[in-house]
């Protein structure tokens, strides 16, 4: 992380990165994990879920700018409890990238506070 960011409530977030942060990859024990959780053999899940392998032979459930398969209508995770090891270890606030991470900051800070910061920065230039 080039620069301090805070961390934020996700559930207050539109799901932003169940929908646009990248590809989630699947390892063997995660499509073993979300298999059993789905009451599928490992070969069903395979067939129904992986959405894209790699030359490398690595399988992802979500690609780059789709929407996760596996976010409800609420923006809530079906598979929560077993959910892939990469979105276990994903936070905006920890990207490379900040530009997920100052949406969701945006989409999180009450408009009052947004007008407050910008009248504060207009009159210390």
């Amino acid at each position: 992380m080039t620069e301090d960011r805070a961390k934020l409530d996700c559930l207050r977030c539109p799901s932003l990165c169940c929908k646009v942060a990248g590809y989630v990859e699947v390892s063997d024990v995660d499509i073993n994990r979300l298999a059993r959780h789905l009451g599928l053999t490992r070969r069903e899940f395979v067939a129904r879920h992986i959405v894209h392998t790699t030359r490398a032979g690595k399988r992802r459930i979500k690609t780059e700018f789709e929407t996760c398969q596996f976010l409800d209508a609420k923006r809530r995770c079906t598979v929560y409890e077993a959910r892939p090891t990469d979105c276990r270890g994903y936070f905006c606030w920890e990207a490379a990238d900040p530009t997920l991470h100052r949406i969701a900051e945006f989409l999180q800070t009450p408009i009052r506070a947004q007008q407050e910061a910008r009248s504060g920065s207009a009159r210390t230039r």
